[in-house]
């Protein structure tokens, strides 16, 4: 029988299953809140009386309210890269591809219900963070860094692979990306009733492609 593997990770036991359920329990209470209710709104109080445990478990598992926004923001962003990477064949995409994948995947999951719930919460988080003097706009302006960072390395992917014309600015290029998915989320939040997503979706998508893809001085 050959030896354990150094620092190999141990079977998760009742007790690590229990910790991170209430650890869920904790960012689904926090993220509603958020959406109803704002930034401000946001208490280390309501979110232990909402999941149902006390204060100091909310403490326990993420030091303050601060260390609590931040774990929201980092699981919404983490849950749609894992979402989009258990995609068919995206680990196969080009450069171009990955890039339109990101896109429909936030106009796909923007309708749903929990998705979109907890859009609306980074939503929150982003207005609310503009002027403030505490940490969430450290946190807010790191994660839009890291999610243009993402899309920056499948455009100069798809400069490497052909997919993408090759006189682009790549971080340019994913601002606009960016600043295209939260302007939509922002009207969409304002007027759902008249936002036709789908067919936003589907001109984002082309405008993209005709962007990233067509040569200067093409009609």
């Amino acid at each position: 029988m050959s030896e354990p593997t150094k620092g190999a990770a141990r079977p998760a036991t009742r007790r690590d299953e229990q910790r991170e359920a209430s650890r869920r329990g904790l960012l689904k209470a926090a993220v509603e809140i958020l959406a109803e209710e704002g930034y401000r709104g946001l208490t280390v109080k309501k979110v232990g009386d909402r999941a149902g445990v006390s204060r100091g478990m909310v403490n326990y598992h993420f030091t303050s309210k601060a260390g609590l926004v931040e774990a929201v923001v980092a699981d919404i962003r983490e849950t749609f890269i894992d979402v989009l990477r258990a995609r068919p064949g995206y680990a196969r995409m080009s450069g171009l591809e990955a890039v339109l994948a990101k896109l429909d995947q936030f106009f796909a999951r923007l309708a749903e219900p929990e998705p979109g719930l907890r859009a609306r919460a980074l939503l929150v988080l982003l207005v609310e963070a503009v002027g403030t003097a505490d940490g969430v706009k450290g946190v807010m302006a790191e994660h839009l860094s890291l999610v243009r960072t993402g899309v920056e390395e499948d455009i100069r992917r798809g400069i490497a692979d052909g997919s993408i014309r090759p006189d682009l600015d790549s971080v340019a290029q994913a601002f606009l990306v960016e600043s295209i998915a939260r302007g939509v989320l922002l009207q969409y939040q304002l007027d759902s009733a008249r936002t036709r997503l789908a067919d936003i979706a589907r001109a984002a998508h082309e405008t993209l492609v005709l962007g990233l893809t067509s040569t200067r001085g093409e009609d």
